[in-house]
Protein backbone atom coordinates (compact mmCIF):
# COMPACT_ATOMS: atom_id res chain seq x y z
CA UNK A 1 0.00 0.00 0.00
CA UNK A 2 1.07 3.60 -0.68
CA UNK A 3 2.42 5.56 2.25
CA UNK A 4 2.64 8.91 0.49
CA UNK A 5 1.43 11.11 3.31
CA UNK A 6 -0.64 14.20 2.52
CA UNK A 7 1.39 17.38 2.44
CA UNK A 8 1.30 18.65 6.05
CA UNK A 9 1.40 22.30 4.95
CA UNK A 10 -1.64 21.79 2.69
CA UNK A 11 -3.44 20.00 5.53
CA UNK A 12 -2.58 22.82 7.94
CA UNK A 13 -3.75 25.54 5.54
CA UNK A 14 -7.07 23.78 5.01
CA UNK A 15 -7.52 23.26 8.76
CA UNK A 16 -6.63 26.87 9.55
CA UNK A 17 -9.19 28.03 6.98
CA UNK A 18 -11.89 25.93 8.67
CA UNK A 19 -10.91 27.36 12.06
CA UNK A 20 -11.05 30.92 10.78
CA UNK A 21 -14.49 30.41 9.25
CA UNK A 22 -15.95 28.55 12.26
CA UNK A 23 -14.84 29.87 15.66
CA UNK A 24 -17.39 27.62 17.40
CA UNK A 25 -15.10 24.70 16.58
CA UNK A 26 -12.07 26.26 18.28
CA UNK A 27 -11.64 27.82 21.72
CA UNK A 28 -15.39 28.56 21.74
CA UNK A 29 -15.84 24.88 22.56
CA UNK A 30 -15.42 25.72 26.22
CA UNK A 31 -18.31 28.18 26.00
CA UNK A 32 -20.53 25.35 24.81
CA UNK A 33 -19.37 23.23 27.76
CA UNK A 34 -19.93 26.04 30.28
CA UNK A 35 -23.46 26.75 29.01
CA UNK A 36 -24.38 23.24 30.17
CA UNK A 37 -22.05 23.30 33.20
CA UNK A 38 -22.12 26.90 34.55
CA UNK A 39 -20.74 25.73 37.91
CA UNK A 40 -17.53 24.38 36.30
CA UNK A 41 -14.28 26.17 37.06
CA UNK A 42 -13.13 27.64 33.73
CA UNK A 43 -9.59 28.23 34.98
CA UNK A 44 -9.26 24.66 36.27
CA UNK A 45 -10.50 23.23 32.95
CA UNK A 46 -8.09 25.42 31.02
CA UNK A 47 -5.12 24.47 33.19
CA UNK A 48 -6.03 20.80 33.05
CA UNK A 49 -6.49 20.63 29.29
CA UNK A 50 -3.22 22.49 28.67
CA UNK A 51 -1.31 20.00 30.86
CA UNK A 52 -3.07 17.06 29.23
CA UNK A 53 -2.33 18.34 25.72
CA UNK A 54 1.38 18.72 26.49
CA UNK A 55 1.42 15.16 27.82
CA UNK A 56 -0.36 13.65 24.84
CA UNK A 57 1.82 15.42 22.27
CA UNK A 58 4.94 14.16 24.08
CA UNK A 59 3.73 10.57 24.43
CA UNK A 60 5.22 9.21 21.20
CA UNK A 61 4.03 5.68 20.29
CA UNK A 62 6.53 2.83 20.39
CA UNK A 63 8.14 2.25 16.99
CA UNK A 64 8.30 -1.46 17.81
CA UNK A 65 4.63 -1.87 18.68
CA UNK A 66 3.41 0.61 16.05
CA UNK A 67 5.89 0.60 13.15
CA UNK A 68 3.60 2.57 10.83
CA UNK A 69 3.16 5.40 13.32
CA UNK A 70 6.40 7.39 13.19
CA UNK A 71 5.89 9.27 9.90
CA UNK A 72 2.38 10.15 11.05
CA UNK A 73 3.68 11.40 14.39
CA UNK A 74 6.06 13.70 12.53
CA UNK A 75 3.25 14.71 10.20
CA UNK A 76 0.89 15.54 13.10
CA UNK A 77 3.54 17.64 14.85
CA UNK A 78 4.18 19.67 11.68
CA UNK A 79 0.46 20.15 11.06
CA UNK A 80 -0.14 21.39 14.61
CA UNK A 81 2.83 23.73 14.48
CA UNK A 82 1.62 25.23 11.20
CA UNK A 83 -2.02 25.47 12.31
CA UNK A 84 -0.91 27.34 15.41
CA UNK A 85 1.26 29.71 13.35
CA UNK A 86 -1.48 30.38 10.78
CA UNK A 87 -4.24 30.96 13.33
CA UNK A 88 -2.16 32.76 15.95
CA UNK A 89 -3.42 30.34 18.60
CA UNK A 90 -1.77 30.43 22.00
CA UNK A 91 -0.69 27.12 23.54
CA UNK A 92 -3.91 27.13 25.57
CA UNK A 93 -6.08 27.77 22.51
CA UNK A 94 -4.35 24.94 20.63
CA UNK A 95 -4.91 22.61 23.56
CA UNK A 96 -8.59 23.58 23.73
CA UNK A 97 -9.01 23.04 20.00
CA UNK A 98 -7.26 19.68 19.81
CA UNK A 99 -7.76 18.06 23.21
CA UNK A 100 -10.72 19.52 25.15
CA UNK A 101 -13.17 16.65 24.75
CA UNK A 102 -10.55 13.94 25.26
CA UNK A 103 -9.39 15.70 28.42
CA UNK A 104 -12.92 16.01 29.77
CA UNK A 105 -13.72 12.34 29.10
CA UNK A 106 -10.45 10.93 30.46
CA UNK A 107 -9.79 13.31 33.38
CA UNK A 108 -11.94 16.42 33.57
CA UNK A 109 -15.43 15.14 34.30
CA UNK A 110 -14.27 12.47 36.75
CA UNK A 111 -12.36 15.11 38.75
CA UNK A 112 -15.53 17.12 39.36
CA UNK A 113 -16.65 14.73 42.10
CA UNK A 114 -20.36 15.46 42.61
CA UNK A 115 -21.59 18.05 40.15
CA UNK A 116 -24.79 20.05 40.66
CA UNK A 117 -26.17 19.82 37.11
CA UNK A 118 -25.84 17.87 33.89
CA UNK A 119 -23.08 17.24 31.38
CA UNK A 120 -22.96 18.86 27.94
CA UNK A 121 -25.86 17.79 25.75
CA UNK A 122 -25.20 14.74 23.58
CA UNK A 123 -26.60 15.18 20.07
CA UNK A 124 -27.85 12.12 18.21
CA UNK A 125 -25.34 10.72 15.74
CA UNK A 126 -26.49 8.97 12.60
CA UNK A 127 -27.15 5.53 11.12
CA UNK A 128 -25.53 3.72 8.16
CA UNK A 129 -26.46 0.56 6.27
CA UNK A 130 -24.63 -1.41 3.60
CA UNK A 131 -26.62 -3.78 1.34
CA UNK A 132 -24.31 -5.78 -0.95
CA UNK A 133 -26.96 -7.58 -3.03
CA UNK A 134 -29.91 -5.36 -3.91
CA UNK A 135 -31.68 -5.57 -7.27
CA UNK A 136 -29.56 -2.55 -8.29
CA UNK A 137 -26.27 -3.80 -6.88
CA UNK A 138 -24.45 -2.49 -3.82
CA UNK A 139 -26.12 0.24 -1.75
CA UNK A 140 -24.51 2.44 0.93
CA UNK A 141 -27.03 4.66 2.73
CA UNK A 142 -26.67 7.05 5.66
CA UNK A 143 -28.76 9.43 7.77
CA UNK A 144 -26.78 12.30 9.29
CA UNK A 145 -28.58 13.28 12.49
CA UNK A 146 -27.78 16.37 14.58
CA UNK A 147 -29.38 19.57 15.88
CA UNK A 148 -30.16 22.30 13.33
CA UNK A 149 -28.11 24.80 15.35
CA UNK A 150 -24.96 24.91 13.23
CA UNK A 151 -26.23 23.18 10.08
CA UNK A 152 -25.40 24.50 6.64
CA UNK A 153 -26.30 22.43 3.53
CA UNK A 154 -23.35 20.90 1.74
CA UNK A 155 -22.19 22.07 -1.71
CA UNK A 156 -22.83 20.08 -4.92
CA UNK A 157 -20.98 16.79 -5.29
CA UNK A 158 -18.21 16.66 -7.92
CA UNK A 159 -17.17 12.98 -7.76
CA UNK A 160 -18.72 9.67 -6.81
CA UNK A 161 -18.59 9.22 -3.01
CA UNK A 162 -18.38 5.93 -1.14
CA UNK A 163 -16.03 4.27 -3.61
CA UNK A 164 -12.57 2.74 -3.42
CA UNK A 165 -10.97 -0.64 -2.76
CA UNK A 166 -11.76 -0.14 0.94
CA UNK A 167 -14.51 2.28 1.87
CA UNK A 168 -15.36 3.27 5.42
CA UNK A 169 -17.88 5.64 6.96
CA UNK A 170 -18.68 6.46 10.56
CA UNK A 171 -21.19 7.62 13.16
CA UNK A 172 -20.56 9.32 16.49
CA UNK A 173 -20.70 7.10 19.57
CA UNK A 174 -19.07 8.37 22.75
CA UNK A 175 -19.10 8.66 26.52
CA UNK A 176 -19.00 11.58 28.95
CA UNK A 177 -16.54 9.56 31.06
CA UNK A 178 -14.08 7.06 29.58
CA UNK A 179 -11.06 5.46 31.24
CA UNK A 180 -7.86 6.92 29.83
CA UNK A 181 -6.31 4.49 27.32
CA UNK A 182 -2.70 3.38 27.26
CA UNK A 183 -1.98 5.54 24.19
CA UNK A 184 -3.06 9.17 24.05
CA UNK A 185 -1.01 10.66 21.18
CA UNK A 186 -3.55 11.96 18.60
CA UNK A 187 -2.61 9.66 15.73
CA UNK A 188 -4.97 10.20 12.75
CA UNK A 189 -5.85 6.51 12.60
CA UNK A 190 -8.71 6.85 10.13
CA UNK A 191 -6.54 8.95 7.81
CA UNK A 192 -3.82 6.30 8.07
CA UNK A 193 -6.15 3.37 7.36
CA UNK A 194 -6.30 3.44 3.51
CA UNK A 195 -2.49 3.66 3.34
CA UNK A 196 -2.10 0.29 5.10
CA UNK A 197 -5.26 -1.68 4.28
CA UNK A 198 -6.95 -2.32 0.94
CA UNK A 199 -9.74 -4.66 2.00
CA UNK A 200 -12.03 -5.40 4.92
CA UNK A 201 -9.86 -8.04 6.66
CA UNK A 202 -6.83 -5.76 6.48
CA UNK A 203 -8.88 -2.82 7.70
CA UNK A 204 -10.18 -4.71 10.72
CA UNK A 205 -6.66 -5.89 11.58
CA UNK A 206 -5.19 -2.38 11.34
CA UNK A 207 -7.95 -0.69 13.34
CA UNK A 208 -7.72 -3.41 16.00
CA UNK A 209 -3.95 -3.04 16.34
CA UNK A 210 -4.30 0.75 16.71
CA UNK A 211 -7.40 0.43 18.90
CA UNK A 212 -6.06 2.48 21.85
CA UNK A 213 -5.60 5.55 19.66
CA UNK A 214 -9.18 6.01 18.55
CA UNK A 215 -12.75 5.85 19.79
CA UNK A 216 -15.98 7.82 20.15
CA UNK A 217 -17.18 6.38 16.82
CA UNK A 218 -18.58 3.29 15.13
CA UNK A 219 -17.30 2.52 11.62
CA UNK A 220 -18.72 0.54 8.71
CA UNK A 221 -16.19 -0.86 6.22
CA UNK A 222 -16.84 -2.56 2.87
CA UNK A 223 -14.69 -3.54 -0.10
CA UNK A 224 -14.85 -4.52 -3.78
CA UNK A 225 -15.40 -8.18 -2.82
CA UNK A 226 -18.68 -7.13 -1.11
CA UNK A 227 -17.29 -7.95 2.34
CA UNK A 228 -18.24 -5.66 5.19
CA UNK A 229 -17.45 -5.10 8.86
CA UNK A 230 -19.20 -3.08 11.54
CA UNK A 231 -16.69 -1.83 14.10
CA UNK A 232 -18.05 -0.53 17.40
CA UNK A 233 -15.74 1.83 19.28
CA UNK A 234 -17.72 3.83 21.83
CA UNK A 235 -14.75 3.56 24.20
CA UNK A 236 -11.04 3.90 23.44
CA UNK A 237 -10.50 0.76 25.55
CA UNK A 238 -12.65 -1.71 23.58
CA UNK A 239 -13.18 -2.77 19.99
CA UNK A 240 -15.93 -5.12 18.84
CA UNK A 241 -16.75 -6.41 15.37
CA UNK A 242 -20.24 -7.92 15.26
CA UNK A 243 -20.99 -10.25 12.35
CA UNK A 244 -22.98 -9.10 9.31
CA UNK A 245 -26.61 -10.20 9.19
CA UNK A 246 -27.35 -13.62 7.61
CA UNK A 247 -28.46 -11.94 4.34
CA UNK A 248 -25.09 -10.13 4.10
CA UNK A 249 -26.38 -6.68 5.08
CA UNK A 250 -24.52 -4.71 7.72
CA UNK A 251 -25.14 -1.53 9.68
CA UNK A 252 -24.02 0.78 12.48
CA UNK A 253 -25.89 3.23 14.71
CA UNK A 254 -24.78 6.21 16.76
CA UNK A 255 -24.41 6.10 20.55
CA UNK A 256 -25.19 2.40 20.97
CA UNK A 257 -23.53 -0.99 21.30
CA UNK A 258 -25.28 -3.63 19.20
CA UNK A 259 -24.72 -6.22 21.93
CA UNK A 260 -25.47 -4.68 25.36
CA UNK A 261 -24.20 -7.81 27.14
CA UNK A 262 -20.79 -7.70 25.42
CA UNK A 263 -17.70 -6.46 27.34
CA UNK A 264 -17.95 -3.03 25.72
CA UNK A 265 -21.73 -2.93 26.17
CA UNK A 266 -21.41 -3.61 29.89
CA UNK A 267 -18.59 -1.07 30.24
CA UNK A 268 -20.62 1.61 28.43
CA UNK A 269 -23.64 0.99 30.66
CA UNK A 270 -21.46 1.28 33.79
CA UNK A 271 -19.84 4.52 32.59
CA UNK A 272 -23.21 6.03 31.78
CA UNK A 273 -24.45 5.15 35.25
CA UNK A 274 -21.32 6.79 36.65
CA UNK A 275 -22.07 9.96 34.67
CA UNK A 276 -25.64 10.10 36.00
CA UNK A 277 -24.39 9.70 39.57
CA UNK A 278 -21.71 12.34 39.05
CA UNK A 279 -24.22 14.87 37.79
CA UNK A 280 -26.97 13.94 40.27
CA UNK A 281 -29.29 12.80 37.49
CA UNK A 282 -32.27 10.49 38.13
CA UNK A 283 -32.79 7.30 36.14
CA UNK A 284 -35.56 8.96 34.11
CA UNK A 285 -33.53 12.05 33.13
CA UNK A 286 -33.11 13.34 29.58
CA UNK A 287 -29.65 11.74 29.23
CA UNK A 288 -31.05 8.28 30.02
CA UNK A 289 -33.98 8.90 27.67
CA UNK A 290 -31.53 9.94 24.94
CA UNK A 291 -29.52 6.72 25.26
CA UNK A 292 -32.73 4.67 25.26
CA UNK A 293 -33.96 6.53 22.17
CA UNK A 294 -30.70 5.79 20.34
CA UNK A 295 -31.17 2.07 21.04
CA UNK A 296 -34.77 2.21 19.79
CA UNK A 297 -33.47 3.47 16.44
CA UNK A 298 -30.77 0.78 16.47
CA UNK A 299 -33.45 -1.89 16.88
CA UNK A 300 -35.64 -0.30 14.18
CA UNK A 301 -32.77 -0.46 11.69
CA UNK A 302 -31.79 -4.01 12.67
CA UNK A 303 -35.40 -5.15 12.37
CA UNK A 304 -35.75 -3.63 8.92
CA UNK A 305 -32.56 -5.24 7.55
CA UNK A 306 -32.70 -8.61 9.28
CA UNK A 307 -34.90 -10.61 6.90
CA UNK A 308 -34.30 -13.64 4.68
CA UNK A 309 -33.75 -11.61 1.51
CA UNK A 310 -32.22 -8.18 0.99
CA UNK A 311 -34.62 -5.22 1.09
CA UNK A 312 -35.07 -3.42 -2.23
CA UNK A 313 -33.45 -0.05 -2.92
CA UNK A 314 -36.80 1.72 -2.91
CA UNK A 315 -37.82 0.09 0.39
CA UNK A 316 -34.54 1.06 2.01
CA UNK A 317 -34.58 4.65 0.80
CA UNK A 318 -38.20 4.97 1.92
CA UNK A 319 -37.30 3.65 5.37
CA UNK A 320 -34.44 6.12 5.79
CA UNK A 321 -36.38 9.15 4.50
CA UNK A 322 -39.81 8.52 6.07
CA UNK A 323 -40.40 10.55 9.24
CA UNK A 324 -40.23 8.73 12.56
CA UNK A 325 -41.78 6.72 14.07
CA UNK A 326 -42.55 4.86 10.82
CA UNK A 327 -39.08 5.51 9.42
CA UNK A 328 -35.69 6.76 10.58
CA UNK A 329 -36.05 10.42 9.56
CA UNK A 330 -35.89 12.59 12.69
CA UNK A 331 -37.90 15.82 12.50
CA UNK A 332 -37.41 17.62 15.81
CA UNK A 333 -39.76 15.71 18.08
CA UNK A 334 -38.98 15.50 21.79
CA UNK A 335 -38.16 12.22 23.52
CA UNK A 336 -38.06 13.89 26.97
CA UNK A 337 -39.67 17.06 28.42
CA UNK A 338 -36.25 18.41 29.48
CA UNK A 339 -34.45 17.47 26.27
CA UNK A 340 -31.80 20.20 25.73
CA UNK A 341 -31.60 20.05 21.92
CA UNK A 342 -33.98 18.80 19.22
CA UNK A 343 -32.81 16.10 16.83
CA UNK A 344 -33.14 16.22 13.05
CA UNK A 345 -32.06 14.10 10.11
CA UNK A 346 -30.13 16.85 8.37
CA UNK A 347 -29.06 14.78 5.40
CA UNK A 348 -29.77 11.40 3.81
CA UNK A 349 -27.35 10.07 1.21
CA UNK A 350 -27.61 6.91 -0.87
CA UNK A 351 -24.78 5.65 -3.07
CA UNK A 352 -25.62 2.98 -5.67
CA UNK A 353 -22.03 1.88 -6.13
CA UNK A 354 -22.42 -0.41 -9.16
CA UNK A 355 -24.53 2.18 -11.00
CA UNK A 356 -22.21 5.04 -9.92
CA UNK A 357 -25.27 7.02 -8.90
CA UNK A 358 -25.50 9.21 -5.81
CA UNK A 359 -28.70 10.59 -4.27
CA UNK A 360 -28.90 13.19 -1.52
CA UNK A 361 -31.69 14.78 0.51
CA UNK A 362 -30.70 17.85 2.60
CA UNK A 363 -32.75 19.95 5.01
CA UNK A 364 -32.52 23.65 4.46
CA UNK A 365 -31.40 25.87 7.32
CA UNK A 366 -35.00 26.44 8.40
CA UNK A 367 -35.52 22.69 8.83
CA UNK A 368 -37.47 21.76 5.68
CA UNK A 369 -36.64 18.28 4.35
CA UNK A 370 -36.95 17.97 0.53
CA UNK A 371 -39.54 15.81 -1.20
CA UNK A 372 -37.09 14.88 -3.98
CA UNK A 373 -33.34 14.19 -3.86
CA UNK A 374 -30.44 15.71 -5.67
CA UNK A 375 -29.38 13.12 -8.27
CA UNK A 376 -25.78 12.75 -9.44
CA UNK A 377 -24.69 10.31 -12.15
CA UNK A 378 -20.97 9.63 -12.57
Amino acid sequence: MSINLPNPYDVARAEAARITSNPVATEKQIERVLIDMPYADRAAIQAGVERFHRERMAKIPSATAYPEAQPWVDHALVVDREVQALTGFSDLQMAMYRSLYSYLAFRGFASLQTAPSGPPASPEKCRIAYLPETEQGRLHIKNVDDPLTFWKPRPPVTEMPKKGPLYFDGVGSGLHIDDEPAEIFPLPVRVMLPHYAGDVPGGVEFLTRYSSFWGRANLLLHDEQKRSAAIEKTSFNFIEVPDPLPNGCNYISGMVCRRPDSPQGQYVAAKRRQALQLFNKPDDCSDAAYWSSAFVYEEKLAGFLNRPSTPSVDETIDFFTTPAPDGLNKWGSKFHPEQPVLQYTLLTEAALLDRTQYLRWQRDESGVYPAEPEVYQF
